[in-house]
């Protein structure tokens, strides 16, 4: 009966271990950086500056102005066009400067793109056109979501001329880009900040009804004797500014919130291009039932009530809206709330 009942117990014992081992590989077959698995691009040709005949048009490609979303390209390859110009932009009610642009907003385009597709892009710094009204500068572009050389890239292109380069999107996600050239926060705070979104080879999981791209990011202002606006570089080094909005306008979506309907299940792209200060981003009045850190579905928290994103971080945002109503969506570092980082969902 002894040599029974160890024998029993032996096989028990060896069960368990085999049944924890299964286990493992099971977990290891599903564990969720395999998405990742794919093979990846580095680096590319060098980049090519030139003087060309510049047109009437300023951007093409996959771009769409915040909080629209560019549809994607079906190609291997995406061509991109987004100029720099320097254009009076309006940032609250009475409140104007001449601000550095990608394309013609602050922020500039959103830009969406597929891994794997290799993105040809070419820029031309329009700032000659101006110069009567303000001088012109060189500026250069930084994609935080290439893998390039960032001294033949991000290098600075003078007035007039045009820099061309490509890159492959390798990583899914959600990334900030911006102006390279020093001073970088100066080129940043007149407004030479934007999102790029790539999306996985086989698409973001799941369905939503509605999407809105949310870029939040500060402006230094001050007011000169004339009544009218310049940057305050000075405010910019103190982290002290005098606007906090969504997407480039001061309580834009409190004066024109964003609409939908009751039970929707919502995907915001938010992206914090700062550029110096953090973000607490919430909703009220419901829970995010899917974060996914930097955009990329590998990342992926549940039943978060607010997302820290540091200046130049980003996720994307799932939730459902849970009746009819009306949802406020704002920076919970309240301060900055109260400088324009606040907005309206509602929902019929």
């Amino acid at each position: 009966m002894k040599i029974l009942t160890w024998i029993s117990i032996v096989t028990i014992v060896i069960g368990m271990v085999a049944s924890c081992n299964n286990n493992s590989k099971i977990t290891t077959k599903t564990n969720p950086s395999n998405l990742m698995d794919y093979k990846k691009t580095y680096g590319s040709s060098h980049a090519i500056l030139s003087e060309e005949e510049l047109g009437h048009e300023t951007t093409s490609g996959p771009l769409a102005y915040a909080p629209n979303i560019p549809a994607l390209t079906n190609a291997d390859t995406v061509e991109i066009r987004m100029d720099v110009q320097h254009k009076k932009i309006t940032v609250a009610d009475g409140v104007q400067f001449w601000a550095w642009a990608f394309g013609d907003s602050v922020p500039g385009p959103v830009i969406r793109v597929q891994v794997g597709q290799i993105v040809k892009f070419k820029m031309s710094n329009r700032s000659i056109e101006t110069a009567r009204l303000s001088p012109p500068m060189p500026h250069s572009i930084d994609f935080h979501g290439a893998m390039v050389n960032p001294q033949d890239k991000y290098q600075s292109v003078a007035p007039g001329q045009t820099i061309s380069f490509e890159w492959t999107a390798n990583y899914p996600g959600v990334f900030t880009y911006h102006c390279g050239t020093p001073i970088i926060l100066e080129h940043m705070i007149y407004g030479m900040v934007g999102m790029l979104i790539v999306v996985p080879k086989d698409g973001f999981p799941g369905k939503v009804d509605k999407e809105f791209a949310i870029i939040q990011n500060e402006f230094y202002l001050k007011q000169k004797k004339d009544g009218s606006y310049t940057v305050d570089l000075d405010a910019a080094l103190k982290k002290q500014p005098t606007y906090v909005t969504f997407n480039g306008k001061y309580k834009q979506y409190v004066k024109s919130p964003l609409m939908v309907n009751a039970g929707d299940r919502i995907r915001l792209y938010v992206c914090n291009v700062g550029p110096n200060n953090p973000s607490s981003f919430h909703v009220v009045g419901t829970l995010f039932d899917k974060v996914w850190l930097d955009g990329n579905p590998v990342n992926e928290l549940r039943g978060m009530q607010t997302v820290l994103l540091g200046s130049s971080s980003s996720a994307i945002l799932e939730f459902v809206i849970p009746e009819p109503g009306t949802y406020t969506f704002l920076d919970h570092e309240l301060a900055d709330m109260e400088l324009g980082a606040v907005g309206l969902i509602i929902a019929k």
